[in-house]
């Protein structure tokens, strides 16, 4: 974007109202519902303690021509906008049953969905941090809409909050020949530029905040891993000043472009296009795009192209991430086996492909058969790859890890532990009407918010009450469990980590 901000509200009142003056009266006559972007005006609507903006553009519809490039700055618009609804969720891809079970069902999808969503307390505060949350969904389903996205609890400790969509499935991460246009660039990760495009939008709508360095990102699942890739990719440089990654892996596979030129190719004959040019491409169903499969496990999201040119590891393990200040972790029980397609068999043949002929090493470091079956699945894949992503961030930028453990003692009876998303309505201060909360969920999400809004605003997430959070060394994290948040030096699991993490050092 290159033109600047017509007219703004004075930086003191940020983004809650903007002084707006009719042609008949020179006086500025405050309006708490509207507010002046770069494209247009927008009225919006209060919802229980906080200002809101929904369905803003950030980019041009990527329909037809702009299909799988990258986003462009949206037109502006005349006359005032209505920002009172949220704008079309993504085209959901083939997202597994899990995901589905997760998130619930997304009525209301398009291929025209780059829009965001902007919440703020009510009452003229400033020097507000900017949050923006980044949606899970295996990167083929969810939606910035969620109700939980979007709470009031967490714009009432202080914070702006932006909620944005990004494009999904095979119409958000694709490849093909055919779509080389001869500029030389190697491009297949459009969901995250879509994300770098509403991190410029956020940037460069100066009334969201009232000084610059107070963008923080932060996202769970998919949106955790987004967090990562925009930490190892040069596109997003400058446009975030701290990270939150949420269950966000992190020792994931990534494909390269060609790879993912020859699965694009391989997907479209699938369709009958066996040697398509870029307007045939283009011209397919979009819901037949979104249909097609992505296996995330297996590196189909993100890829490597120009803007993520090397692995989330690879980068981090050559100190190369963005050196901002960051808080990482996941759940002591990401993904119980009923989480598994297939249920316990499935999970069987799994951990019996990571251990091979180590099982016996490995009941040795878990302790017991039972805790080896119920923990090494979540362990591989989301906690042994935080907290190497922490220790290696931690020689660069303040570094803050944690495990989540609070869960209702009914779920814990059956699951076994918190699973994937368990911690995301504490860290929303919306834990009203939830289910399977602890006892005193309200103060638990007060305190587990409150860390999370004090980071934004500062690098370092202590705040006044809460138990002291100290930044990662050996062995060191906060398990915030259901009794409250819990400072530990040396963590118990530490063998059975070791355990994967020499696994991982073995295949690399």
């Amino acid at each position: 974007m290159t033109r600047v901000l017509a007219r703004w509200a004075p930086p003191v009142l940020g983004l809650v109202l903007v002084l707006s003056s009719c042609q008949d009266d020179a006086r500025p006559v405050a309006n708490p519902f509207v507010v002046e972007t770069e494209y247009g005006a927008l009225h919006g609507l209060t919802d229980d303690g906080a200002m809101v903006w929904r369905g803003i553009p950030y980019a041009v519809p990527p329909v037809g021509g702009l299909r799988w490039r990258p986003p462009e700055a949206p037109a502006p618009w005349d006359g005032v906008r209505d920002a009172s609804a949220y704008g079309h969720s993504c085209l959901q891809g083939r997202s597994s049953g899990f995901v589905r079970a997760l998130i619930g069902p997304i009525d209301d999808v398009s291929e025209d969905c780059l829009y965001l969503n902007v919440s703020r307390p009510t009452g003229d505060a400033t020097g507000l941090p900017v949050m923006v949350w980044i949606h899970g969904g295996g990167f083929t389903g969810g939606t910035s809409s969620l109700s939980v996205y979007n709470s009031p609890g967490l714009v009432r400790h202080g914070v702006v909050l932006v909620t944005l969509n990004y494009r999904l499935g095979r119409l958000g991460f694709f490849a093909h020949p055919a779509l080389d246009d001869g500029s030389g660039e190697r491009l297949a990760n459009f969901g995250l530029l879509d994300q770098v495009q509403a991190l410029r939008w956020v940037q460069e709508h100066r009334g969201l905040r009232r000084r610059p360095g107070d963008v923080t990102i932060f996202g769970e699942s998919a949106g955790g891993m987004s967090v990562n890739a925009l930490m190892a990719s040069p596109r997003a440089d400058g446009l975030f000043q701290r990270a939150v990654s949420e269950s966000g892996l992190g020792r994931e596979p990534s494909q390269t472009f060609e790879q993912a030129q020859a699965e694009g190719q391989r997907q479209v004959a699938s369709l009958g296009l066996v040697d398509p040019d870029a307007a045939a491409l283009r011209a397919l169903p979009a819901d037949q795009v979104a249909a097609l499969p992505v296996d995330l496990l297996g590196g189909g999201a993100p890829v490597l192209d120009d803007v993520l040119p090397s692995s989330v590891s690879d980068t981090f393990e050559a100190g190369e991430e963005a050196d901002v200040p960051y808080l990482v972790g996941s759940n002591d029980l990401e993904f119980p086996d009923a989480f598994l397609a297939g249920g316990a068999d499935r999970a069987d043949g799994v951990r019996d492909r990571i251990l091979g002929a180590d099982r016996e090493a490995a009941v040795e470091a878990y302790g017991t058969e039972d805790e080896l079956d119920r923990h090494l699945v979540s362990d591989v894949v989301f906690t042994e790859p935080a907290r190497h992503l922490a220790v290696l961030h931690a020689t660069r930028a303040p570094t803050y890890l944690y495990r989540f453990s609070a869960v209702a003692p009914e779920l814990a009876a059956t699951v076994g532990g918190a699973p994937h998303a368990m911690e995301i309505p504490y860290v929303f201060d919306a834990t009203s009407g939830q289910r399977f909360m602890v006892d005193d969920a309200a103060g638990l999400a007060a305190t587990i918010s409150g860390y999370w809004v004090a980071f934004a605003a500062t690098g370092d997430p202590n705040h006044d009450g809460a138990p002291t959070w100290t930044s990662t060394g050996p062995g060191r994290l906060m398990e915030l469990t259901g009794d409250g948040p819990r400072m530990v030096e040396v963590d118990p699991w530490s063998p059975r980590l070791d355990l994967v993490e020499a696994g991982y050092d073995r295949r690399s």
